[in-house]
């Protein structure tokens, strides 16, 4: 039992250092260079990690499509006693033919399942799929003070020269 709580703490610390570490890219497409594969990596770390060190929330709404936006929204919001709230089958019913609503996020924040957080970074960023204006990335974003992981594939939109959040599947 001890050493699995080592082997556990190790491995926490590891996902906590420098998003510098060894990536390790799947390709499928060649669509993106592989400077526009860093920039979406560098885009993704820098917008996450300002929204959660700001106390702006209203950063999610510029940096996510307007449907990503709304959809989450919704899932946010799922089945509470608010104007405006889905239940569980509205929610299904309105978005499943544009998202995989199992990885929602129901009724959790925006990228995180957390309601409070420390310092959040994003320390993985590998490419798993991409064509002309898309790129899905599989990406680990950590929060360093409460030692905890949430693994994340972000789809993000290429538009103007820039980055939006297209889709966000949520696995824990």
């Amino acid at each position: 039992m001890k050493n699995l709580l080592f082997v556990f703490i190790l491995a926490t610390l590891f996902s906590c250092q420098s998003s510098s570490q060894k990536t390790e890219k799947v390709q499928i497409d060649s669509a993106f260079s592989d400077s526009a594969k860093t920039d979406a990596c560098t885009w993704l770390k820098k917008n996450v990690e300002a929204f959660f060190n700001s106390d702006d929330q209203s950063i999610m709404e510029t940096m996510t499509t307007a449907d990503y936006f709304e959809y989450k929204m919704d899932a946010i919001n799922l089945d509470l006693d608010v104007d405006g709230s889905l239940s569980e089958d509205e929610f299904k019913k309105k978005w499943s033919s544009k998202f995989n609503t199992d990885y929602a996020g129901k009724g959790v924040g925006f990228l995180i399942s957390a309601q409070d957080w420390g310092s959040i970074q994003v320390s993985t960023c590998d490419v798993i799929h991409e064509n002309e204006n898309i790129i899905t990335l599989k990406s680990i974003i950590s929060d360093c003070d409460f030692q905890t992981d949430y693994h994340r594939e972000i789809t993000l939109l290429k538009e103007n020269n820039s980055f939006k959040i297209k889709d966000v599947k949520e696995f824990d």
